[in-house]
């Protein structure tokens, strides 16, 4: 969050927001609306036949608040390439472009990393791993430059904000005959958009009191033993709490950090158990080698139950001890 705010409130040259915005409903109404009369609302027909979806995925630029729209088939990092080919061709090849954009896994692939150093000009070293693809392509020594938001971050993704103009504008309430009529409408307001009325958001917001008000919301969950946390949700609040600790504790009250290791205290049978609790029902996604037997697929189950029980112990564990040891010292 911090990165993100900090860029809206600098900006560089060239700052933009993007991202897909899929599975828009494309809807024929059975009877034409009635136009308001007197006293009497306008009515819309409330029944309606499906034509299918449209997607899109639309760059918004951050300076001047204009709208780059495509409209999409899907969103593989084949689909992603294009259109980022198709914008970055709009700028002078000298300027750095920078792109805010989510952690869905399109946007950091072999082939995506493959294409931004093509047109960066710059050598591409061929990484294996999301991690590393991820943290290459928002390396700052190339002329494009990913800034990945933080999970569960959309809400600091300005182009969501022109989502929703454009789905209270140009879509609520419309009947469309075809996907063909309705991608039409979508990219004619873009243009309509951008003649008339595009300018940059103002964005304010800097983050202040967030900070304390996710430590106060796990001591909530905590001392209320929800049954539905989740060791995955968990494990992600304890590595959020742990960089809180380690890069923002000035930003929270001693008191929320002292009453959320009391809680942990107080609830630590249930903290526990939340690790004790990990079985077969939390991997039945997981899959064996292709024509393995039931047992190998069992026997690689219980090997990652074994794995997420000993990382979330230890998670677990470090994060007591480090709270503890900085409050007392503070």
């Amino acid at each position: 969050m911090e990165k993100i705010i900090w860029l809206y409130l600098n900006p560089p040259k060239y700052l933009f927001s993007l991202d897909e915005c899929t599975g828009l409903q494309v809807l024929e109404r059975i009877a034409p609306d009635l136009d308001a009369d007197g006293n009497q609302p306008k009515l819309i027909e409330f029944e309606y036949e499906r034509h299918g979806t449209v997607s899109i995925l639309s760059i918004l630029e951050i300076g001047n608040g204009d709208v780059h729209t495509d409209c999409i088939d899907d969103h593989t990092s084949v689909t992603i390439i294009q259109t980022l080919k198709n914008h970055i061709a709009m700028y002078d090849p000298s300027e750095t472009l920078h792109y805010i954009l989510d952690n869905y896994s399109s946007h950091s692939t072999e082939e995506l990393c493959q294409e931004i150093a093509e047109l960066s000009h710059v050598e591409y070293p061929s990484l294996k791993t999301v991690s590393e693809r991820k943290q290459w392509l928002e390396s700052a020594n190339k002329r494009i430059v990913f800034h990945f938001l933080p999970f569960h971050g959309s809400w600091l993704n300005q182009i969501e904000i022109w989502f929703a103009i454009l789905k209270q504008k140009a879509l609520k309430g419309e009947s469309f005959s075809s996907v063909t009529a309705c991608k039409e409408t979508i990219l004619n307001f873009t243009d309509t958009y951008n003649a008339e009325f595009s300018h940059p958001f103002e964005w304010s917001y800097t983050g202040d009191g967030l900070h304390e008000k996710v430590v106060r919301r796990l001591i909530k969950w905590v001392e209320s033993e929800s049954t539905g946390l989740s060791f995955r949700f968990f494990e992600k609040q304890l590595h959020l709490m742990t960089n809180l600790v380690n890069n923002f504790w000035g930003k929270i009250k001693k008191d929320a950090w002292l009453n959320l290791y009391k809680s942990m205290e107080a609830k630590e049978a249930f903290c526990w158990g939340i690790i004790k609790n990990i079985n077969s029902d939390n991997f039945k996604d997981i899959k064996g080698p292709k024509g393995c037997s039931a047992a190998q697929r069992e026997e690689k189950v219980n090997l990652k139950i074994k794995e997420a029980k000993q990382n979330l112990t230890t998670l677990f564990s470090e994060f007591k001890y480090l709270l503890n040891a900085k409050l007392a010292v503070t």
